[in-house]
């Protein structure tokens, strides 16, 4: 069903909203980070440095890993194989100015699908998109110790 929604779908607003969402994710993931930082900062007791700022180490490396199917999607979008020059010369011909960027998501035509159908495409979603938000899971909890504080409740529950 999203498929065929997304056949209807004019290419520029495809490309405004790649664009958008390359913006709003590096938005949302650097504010997690910054968050992170200051309950880092703030913790008392801690001796080392991993120790006090891993969790903001784990959240780098989730940023840049979550990061990878946005870009790639929007620079995909941006250098697509449709990128003709027609001259103001009517009698000179239309030459193509293809950049030679080619869609590693989707094989074919299937670019409205909303899985990856070739490998790269999926090393990247599993590796890069997956991994990514499992790391700023990873970082979150353990920047707010939310673990201790679940298990604390945990202990009073019992």
């Amino acid at each position: 069903m999203f498929a065929v929604a997304a056949n209807n779908v004019p290419g520029g607003l495809v490309d405004l909203f790649h664009g958008l969402q390359v913006a709003i994710m590096l938005a949302l993931m650097t504010n997690i980070l910054q968050f992170a930082w200051w309950k880092c900062k703030a913790k008392k007791g801690l001796t080392g440095h991993w120790e006090r700022y891993g969790p903001c180490y784990i959240l780098i490396v989730a940023t840049i890993l979550v990061m990878i199917q946005p870009t790639c999607m929007l620079v995909i979008g941006s250098y697509s194989d449709d990128d003709d020059y027609t001259p103001c010369d009517p009698t000179q011909p239309v030459e193509n100015t293809h950049h030679g960027m080619d869609n590693f998501f989707f094989a074919g035509d299937d670019t409205a699908s909303l899985v990856p159908n070739t490998t790269t495409g999926w090393m990247i979603q599993i590796f890069g998109t997956y991994l990514g938000f499992i790391l700023m899971f990873w970082g979150v909890v353990w920047s707010t110790n939310l673990h201790k504080k679940i298990q604390k409740k945990w202990q009073q529950l019992r």
